[in-house]
Formats: structure tokens, C-alpha cells, sequence
């Protein structure tokens, strides 16, 4: 062999190897990603054509709302990770508006939401929900639980030895198989057992999934006036599910979304999936949850889960349109209670009437009236609340700093940061908190002080242990210091001192300082100096 061909083969074998690795590192990157949307497709399925159907527009339109308005919704949101298509809470809020204005008015309607969407992102809206008291969240999400409920009530009565046997299976997959989506575990368990034993005519039928077309030509906009409220509902609780979800995520992986670029990304999947004949969408807690379980962390995951979805529906259509309609409502009503906020009800009996009152009216006007009222409603309540607070509030030595203010010697280390609150901690200000510790969060112990604070309310309670959780995951710790009576008593109550460990809540600034400064020695190695408070 002469040299130059020698060294054309050895050029080749090199390349060669290169390549490889190069593929073994781009598969090692998208790997996560590949599994999380594929995953969160395979549980999207069932969820998009029981969606579909319970709204009244059919199997299809679930499919092209998760497949086109969950693609476009990925592509253009702000979080990354997060899955959007049709959801049990927004499935609850069509059925009134199908019930009353056609499928066609709610494509309208829907239309009209994503336009509300992007308004809401291009004027920077997007944090509005973070306002939200905890109540009002609590009551709004077991109201539309308990519509979702009942809308898979008919087809589930249908063939009720199914819809037993798909709910029955569900409940073991959650139980013993939590590896494999327990809805699509249920779903084939129905489709064989109807299949084998009681052929049931209550199927999905003939799915006509094709090259979807434009539906402007079906809208009714004569009826535009009437379907502003109807467009109002579907934006409030689309924003509302998807900013929640992805504050959610937020936690899981450690990020932080672009809210208002999110309300852009749900905007325009609403407006693409009404267009082609799609029901709205809205991001979801349990798809996206799953798919960062299992492995997403960008957003190839997805927009992979979309693609996925598509070369599903293609090669599994004539298998899909068998499944029994009682197996979808089986689903529809499993995910139904396991959308139910049951934390919010073991928390009335801790917690103040006003936290009750507040959720149970918001709960039950979300049922018999509206989604937008009842939240109206419920945030004009925790309003008058916070307004009697602050007046029933005392003043002047209570507001003290306390150990904070004299002149004790403290220790300290370079590893531990000390916030000082002042003032009510109230749902109206735990975004300016949540804000304050992202700023100052890079050390890995934080001591909140307390001793200026003087009241605490549910969601500021709830908030708490949300942070402590985050920061948990984050490897980092918190104490509470300074705390009055008042205050103490609400994290008593609302079970955050049991979650966060009797040992790092205190009604003493120093005694909590002393114990962080500790732990942060103990990870150094350092010793702890002293400063004048």
C-alpha cells in the first residue's frame, strides 16, 4: 500500500471515529429529551381523544389541538419543558360553551382566548397569576375538578362493567406499574376486554385524521358579542393552569420560565388549534410532570412530544377508533380526582375561617356560575381580608427588630445569608419575597428574619413551604427566625413547621444563627466568627 493511501485510510478510520462520538455526545445530550417526549406522548394520547370527545367536538379535535396547538404552544412558549394540549379543567369550561353556543362558537371562543393570550404577554401580564391567593387557586381547581367529573359521567353509565374494569386497572398501574402511564394501562385493558367479551357499540369510531383545514369559514362572528365572556373564561383558565404548571416545573428542574413569553406560546397554540378545528389547550401539570420525570429538560422535548403524537395517531388509528367510550370516561374521571387540590381540604380544618369561606364560595361558583366570577369573586374576598388584617394589625414596639437591633454578638460565616422581612406577609407580596431571595439565594444556607414581621396569612404560609422544598432540591437550607406568635402560630397551623423541622424554626434570631453558622461549618469546615448585630 503506498503512503498516500495509507494515509487516506488512516484519514477515513479517524473521521470515522470522530463521528461516533460525536454521536454518543449529541445522543447523551438529547436522550433526556427523545424519552421525555416520547413518554408524554404516549400519555397524551388517551388524554387528547377523551378530551376531545367529552367537549362535544370529537376524538379529532383532541388529536389536532395536542398535536398543532401543543407544537406551536412549544415552539413559541416560554417553558421549555411544559406539554400543552387539551386538559380535564378546560375540557369542563367547553361542554357550557358547546352546550350553548355550538362547536363552532367554541373554535370561535377559543380563537379569541389565544388572541387575549398574546395581549396579556405583549403587555408583560404574565405574572398575574403569581398574585393569585392560595384559596382562590384552591377552590377554582376543585371546582373544574368536579365539572371534569361529571362531564364522563354519561359514557362511563354506558358500559359500566368497562368503565369498572379501565378504573379498577388505573388504580393498580398508579399502585404497582409506575413505570408505565396508567392511562394508557387502562385504556388497552378496555380495549381487550371489550374486544374479547362485551362489544360494546360505544366506541370511539371512524377517526377522520387527516390534513387539517381552516374552520374560519364555520365561526359564527355574527355571535362575536355574545362569546367575549365564554373567550374570557378559556383565557383566564388557560393562563392560569399554564403559568401555574410551569411554576411547577420551575421547581422540579430548577429553572425559571419566561411567563409573558409563555402567555405568547399559549396564545398562539389556542389560535392555531381553533383555526384547523382544534378545542383549546392549555399547558398541564401531569403531562409536563411526566415528561420531566423522565428525562426532558429543553424544548426538544417538547416539540418531539408532538411529533411523536402525529406518527402515533398515523400508525395506530385503526386500533384507536375500537377503544370503548366507557374506558375514556374511566380515565376522565380518575384524572378528575387526582386533579382535585385535596392538600387545600386537609388544610381547612388548620387553617382560618376567611381560608374556607374563600375557597368553598370560589369552588362552588366555579361549578354552578363561572370560572372568571368565581375568581373575581374569590380575590375580591382575600382582599377584604388582608384589608381587615392590616387594620387589626398593632403598631408601634411590635415592629421592633427585636434581637436583630441590639447590640449581641452573632456569628456568622461566609456560607450562610440573612434576609430581613418587613411588614405583613401577605399572597399580594410573596412575589416581592420570592424575588428578593432569587437575588440573594447563592449562598447555600438562608436565615429569613422575621422579627418585623407581623402577621402571615395562608398563602404566604403555603408559599414558605413551597420555598423550602425548592431550595431543599437546590441542596440549600432555611431557617426561620424572629418570629411572633401571631406568625408562628399560622406556620404551626398550616403544617410548614412540621415540614420544615422543628430545629430550624425559631422565635429567636440568634438561636437560628447559631445553628445555621453550625451546619455551614460542618460543610466547610470552617469556624464560625463573630459580628456585632
Amino acid at each position: 500500500m503506498s503512503s498516500s493511501a495509507a494515509s487516506c485510510t488512516g484519514l477515513l478510520g479517524t473521521t470515522t471515529i470522530d463521528g461516533v462520538i460525536f454521536l454518543k455526545s449529541w445522543w447523551q445530550r438529547v436522550r433526556g429529551d427523545v424519552i421525555g417526549g416520547a413518554t408524554a406522548a404516549v400519555v397524551a394520547l388517551p388524554l387528547a381523544l377523551a378530551f376531545g370527545i367529552a367537549s362535544g367536538a370529537g376524538a379529532v379535535a383532541g388529536l389536532y389541538a395536542s398535536i398543532f396547538g401543543g407544537l406551536t404552544a412549544a415552539i413559541f412558549g416560554g417553558c421549555g419543558v411544559q406539554i400543552t394540549g387539551p386538559t380535564g379543567a378546560m375540557t369542563a369550561v367547553l361542554v357550557s360553551v358547546v352546550s350553548q353556543h355550538g362547536v363552532s362558537g367554541m373554535f370561535l371562543a377559543g380563537a379569541l382566548a389565544g388572541l387575549m393570550q398574546v395581549v396579556l404577554g405583549l403587555l408583560r401580564l404574565g405574572k398575574f397569576v403569581k398574585y393569585l391567593p392560595q384559596p382562590v387557586i384552591a377552590g377554582f381547581t376543585n371546582g373544574v375538578s368536579i365539572l371534569f367529573f361529571m362531564t364522563a359521567i354519561g359514557d362511563a353509565l354506558a358500559t359500566p362493567s368497562i368503565t369498572i374494569i379501565t378504573t379498577l386497572v388505573i388504580i393498580l398501574a398508579l399502585r404497582y406499574f409506575k413505570q408505565v402511564p396508567e392511562s394508557l394501562f387502562g385504556l388497552v385493558a378496555g380495549l381487550v376486554v371489550n374486544e374479547l367479551f362485551i362489544h360494546t357499540p360505544h366506541v370511539v369510531g371512524d377517526l377522520p385524521f387527516g390534513i387539517p383545514r381552516p374552520v374560519l369559514g364555520l365561526m359564527p362572528f355574527a355571535d362575536l358579542g355574545q362569546l367575549i365572556m365564554p373567550a374570557i373564561t378559556i383565557c383566564l383558565l388557560g393562563s392560569i393552569s399554564a403559568l401555574l404548571s410551569a411554576e411547577v416545573t420551575d421547581g422540579m428542574i430548577g429553572a425559571q420560565h419566561n411567563s409573558n413569553r409563555e402567555l405568547i406560546g399559549q396564545g398562539l397554540g389556542n389560535l392555531v388549534a381553533c383555526s384547523i378545528g382544534g378545542v383549546p389547550v392549555s399547558g398541564a401539570v401531569a403531562r409536563s410532570g411526566v415528561n420531566v420525570h423522565s428525562g426532558g429538560r429543553t424544548r426538544l422535548s417538547s416539540i418531539l412530544h408532538a411529533i411523536f403524537l402525529l406518527l402515533m395517531v398515523i400508525v395506530l388509528g385503526p386500533v384507536a377508533k375500537r377503544i370503548p367510550l366507557a374506558s375514556l370516561a374511566a380515565i376522565l374521571m380518575v384524572a378528575s380526582v387526582r386533579t382535585a387540590d385535596w392538600k387545600s381540604l386537609k388544610l381547612m380544618p388548620r387553617a382560618r375561617w376567611s381560608y374556607g369561606v374563600i375557597m368553598t364560595i370560589t369552588t362552588i361558583l366555579t361549578v354552578v356560575r363561572d370560572l372568571t366570577i368565581a375568581v373575581a369573586v374569590g380575590v375580591v374576598l382575600a382582599a377584604i381580608v388582608v384589608m381587615v388584617e392590616l387594620a387589626s394589625s398593632p403598631r408601634g414596639k411590635e415592629a421592633a427588630h427585636g434581637e436583630a437591633s441590639g447590640s449581641r454578638t452573632l456569628p456568622t460565616h461566609s456560607d450562610v445569608q440573612v434576609l430581613s422581612l418587613d411588614g405583613p406577609l401577605f399572597f399580594v407580596g410573596m412575589e416581592n419575597l420570592r424575588n428578593q431571595i432569587r437575588d440573594v439565594s447563592s449562598k447555600p444556607i438562608l436565615v429569613l428574619d422575621f422579627s418585623r414581621v407581623l402577621a402571615i396569612d395562608e398563602t404566604g404560609a403555603l408559599a414558605l413551604a413551597d420555598l423550602a422544598e425548592r431550595l431543599q432540591k437546590q441542596g440549600k437550607s432555611l431557617y426561620i427566625a424572629g418570629l411572633k406568635n401571631k406568625p408562628l402560630r399560622m406556620l404551626v397551623r398550616m403544617g410548614v413547621v412540621d415540614d420544615l423541622g422543628r430545629s430550624r424554626v425559631h422565635k429567636g434570631l440568634s438561636g437560628a444563627l447559631r445553628k445555621a453558622v453550625r451546619e455551614a461549618a460542618q460543610m466547610t469546615g470552617a469556624k464560625p466568627s463573630l459580628t456585632q448585630a
